[in-house]
């Protein structure tokens, strides 16, 4: 939730009311859920590496020994939590007219940056083999001819 307030810094007063930030840090739901697609989609693409590193207890770990499951389990049940957190942002965005679209868009993009990071179930983020670079590359350097 705090990637989706951060996000926030810098945009025009006219936008970021008092009451907008208040949606952002008390009652944004979108922000809660794009967070707990990004803690889990982190947890799942980097569970084994952390698991070599001796890291602290993943979210995957905290289920395994919670629930008495295979990782394999844990892994199917934190996806269908990462869904539940789709549906749910869906929701807002149809339920919720008091609130803003650009406020609820800023839980949506990061989302769906998380989604393009971890989503193909390994961590594009810290991997030296990513394609984010790539990525990043067509998207901000290599002209389009038109």
């Amino acid at each position: 939730m705090l990637y989706v307030t951060n996000s926030s810094v810098g945009m025009d007063k006219l936008y970021m009311t008092k009451e907008n930030i208040e949606w952002l840090t008390n009652g944004l739901l979108v922000a809660r859920f794009a967070g707990v697609i990004g803690r889990c989609m982190d947890d799942i693409s980097d569970h084994e590496v952390n698991q070599q590193r001796g890291h602290v207890a993943s979210i995957v770990d905290c289920y395994i020994k919670e629930y008495e499951v295979s990782k394999e389990e844990a892994y199917v049940e934190i996806r269908k939590m990462v869904t539940n957190a789709w549906k749910d942002i869906n929701k807002e965005f149809l339920f919720h007219k008091e609130v803003p679209f650009f406020v609820l868009e800023l839980g949506l993009n990061f989302a769906q940056l998380v989604d393009t990071t971890f989503g193909a179930g390994h961590d594009e983020y810290t991997s030296p083999k990513s394609e984010t670079k790539k990525m990043l590359s067509l998207l901000l350097v290599e002209s389009i001819n038109l």
